[in-house]
């Protein structure tokens, strides 16, 4: 087997939360050798996400899990001189330096670009700030709602008798997706030309870049498109629906009269199909709840996986709705060996979602569980920075690295701290549920 294609190129990671450790979860699964800088005094927020199961419950965060595999993990205080000095010995040894803090953080710390241009002339830096690094908003923080809010998207998403609805924090992705994008191109240039350079990725601006129907529609055409649920702008029928069993559903979409007829073949020809209202693209839209009810009557007494095979021996587009348990065993997926059975230290083995990208000459997989907090500290600090035993109990002694958190939940009892942590969930719920 050939070398993985990013073999060689270091990045040093600050990222927290989802968006920043997607885009480099992508670049180590190509063989960039990623280590992700936490603290005990401050854990990545993600970490806290795991349900809490044990007094070590930060390492139980299955998004975490799922958004830092193939990475080294490293704890550094960075408040503290001693925990930037090492992290600018790092990005000596770098090639990347990614962040997704407000701008201000990293200023603060004098780990601007412009300082670690100085360590190290070639280094790439991805910033990826809620705002981007200019601009009026440029120190306001963000989270996925918060960047989805103002693209825009959530006014297009959702029933028309209903309020603006979230995607399911898609933005975080959408805007780590590019980049690793982004950080593929600068080394691209670096490798032509010998420089480095600074990325500003505006999160918002990543995640608006994908609304460029509305916003075209209305730059044009001065309209705002309404919410359609899970309607089409000109498909019919196009949707979800209901099938035989609690909460079964499958997803059809028919893009041209051809393929009506072969929707109404795969049912049988049930009389309501020759209908005049029916006999068009455009009626078919017009009459689009009618339609659907007559559809929902056949599929409701058909398997979900039943209605697919049919409509799709017929050329029609049409997949089940499936649940994560379905997911994890779908055909499809196993065949394709998408998921990879991955042993981590505390939270054990369980299959995880594997890479997409398949290549012939340099296949990828998951050669490393997430780290738990301050994992590889001895590894990188011995290895990289050539310290002795000495000087690393020492940083330890003192609390610039640690592979225990700091704070209320881990300096109280265990069975306390996991009793404050589950009300706390419980509180979450019941306030979910009622409002």
């Amino acid at each position: 087997m050939s070398e993985l294609p990013l073999k060689g190129v270091r990045i040093i990671d600050a990222c927290i939360y989802w968006a920043g450790p997607m885009a480099t979860m992508l670049l180590a699964d190509l063989g960039a050798e990623v280590i992700k800088v936490e603290s005990i005094q401050r854990l990545d927020h993600l970490r806290l996400l795991g349900g809490w199961p044990t007094p070590d419950g930060y390492e139980w965060s299955a998004v975490f899990n799922g958004a830092n595999r193939n990475k080294y993990g490293i704890t550094l205080n960075m408040n503290s001189p001693k925990g930037r000095d090492i992290f600018k010995q790092l990005v000596k040894l770098g090639d990347i330096v990614t962040e997704n803090f407000s701008p201000r953080v990293m200023e603060n710390w004098g780990l601007s670009y412009k300082e670690l241009k100085k360590i190290n002339p070639r280094i790439i830096m991805l910033s990826m700030p809620g705002f981007g690094t200019t601009g009026p908003w440029r120190n306001y923080v963000t989270f996925g709602p918060n960047v989805e809010m103002v693209s825009g998207m959530p006014i297009v998403s959702g029933y028309p008798d209903g309020t603006p609805m979230m995607t399911g924090y898609v933005a975080d992705p959408a805007a780590g997706l590019m980049g690793a994008v982004a950080v593929m191109t600068a080394l691209r240039y670096r490798q032509r030309t010998g420089k480095g350079q600074r990325i500003d990725l505006s999160q918002i601006e990543a995640f608006t870049g994908f609304m460029g129907a509305p916003i075209m529609d209305y730059s044009m055409n001065k309209r705002i498109q309404k919410r359609m649920g899970n309607r089409h702008s000109s498909l019919a029928p196009q949707g979800t629906y209901r099938c035989k069993g609690n909460d079964e559903w499958v997803d059809i979409a028919v893009s041209s009269d051809e393929e009506w007829q072969g929707f109404c073949e795969a049912m049988g020809n049930p009389p309501w199909t020759q209908w005049h209202r029916f006999a068009d693209a455009l009626s078919r839209y017009e009459n689009h709840d009618e339609m659907d009810k007559l559809i929902e009557e056949w599929t409701s007494q058909r398997d979900k996986r039943e209605v697919m095979q049919i409509l799709q021996e017929a050329g029609v587009a049409a997949a089940p709705v499936l649940n994560y348990g379905e997911v994890l065993s779908d055909p499809q997926m196993v065949e394709r060996g998408f998921f990879e059975t991955v042993t981590r230290p505390v939270t054990g083995t369980h299959p995880y979602p594997g890479t997409p990208m398949k290549f012939t000459e340099t296949p990828l997989g998951i050669r490393k569980a997430a780290p738990t907090l301050g994992e590889d500290n001895e590894y990188i600090l011995t290895r990289l920075l050539k310290m002795s035993k000495q000087e690393i109990e020492q940083l330890a002694a003192e609390e610039i690295i640690g592979t225990k958190p700091q704070g209320w939940a881990f300096a109280m009892d265990a069975d306390e701290a996991i009793s404050r942590i589950k009300d706390i969930h419980t509180k979450a719920e019941d306030s979910s549920k009622s409002g």
